[in-house]
């Protein structure tokens, strides 16, 4: 493992193949912080590993229900929401990767792709678990939006390329 981020720091490995673990890793970090969140402050007795999912949706019905969220609940919330969403993505991006070397586009292209989606990412997992305001969310939604040019791009490149 630690030859593989070797070989990223170095630039001998390929950025885009690399960003996959990579942003499958920062899918999942809105979880652990919401599970330390959870498990710290004692919310609903501490995060239930036994059924994340319920923990999760015990929060949703207390909100359903028209009950206020604490800010911390509505935190651990918003990061569970982010970390779906990455992982939701996840696949969208690794396609388009495969499609851009199937295509054999040029690794700087890609590269340049591969830093504007990761970039993308981390801001908006930022945004998605800071935003408290309806007006805040405008701008993660425009940053979801700019994180999308990278893959919808590598597609449209590969779509000309492999025709």
């Amino acid at each position: 493992m630690s030859e593989f981020f070797s070989a990223v720091v170095s630039g001998r490995a390929n950025l885009s193949v690399a960003s996959l673990p990579a942003t499958l890793l920062l899918s999942a970090l809105p979880h652990w912080y919401t599970i330390y969140l959870a498990e710290s402050n004692k919310v609903q007795g501490g995060w239930t590993n036994q059924n994340p999912r319920a923990f999760v949706a015990r929060l949703n019905v207390k909100a359903a229900n028209g009950k206020k969220l604490t800010d911390l609940e509505e935190t651990i919330l918003r990061g569970q929401s982010a970390q779906q969403n990455g992982f939701e993505w996840w696949a969208v991006w690794a396609v388009a990767v495969v499609f851009g070397y199937l295509a054999k586009l040029p690794a700087a292209e890609m590269n340049r792709y591969t830093l504007i989606h990761v970039g993308m990412r981390a801001v908006y997992n930022y945004l998605y678990i800071s935003t408290k305001s309806r007006r805040g969310s405008y701008l993660r939604t425009a940053v979801f939006q700019l994180s999308l040019y990278p893959a919808v791009a590598i597609f449209c490149r590969a779509a000309l390329a492999l025709a």
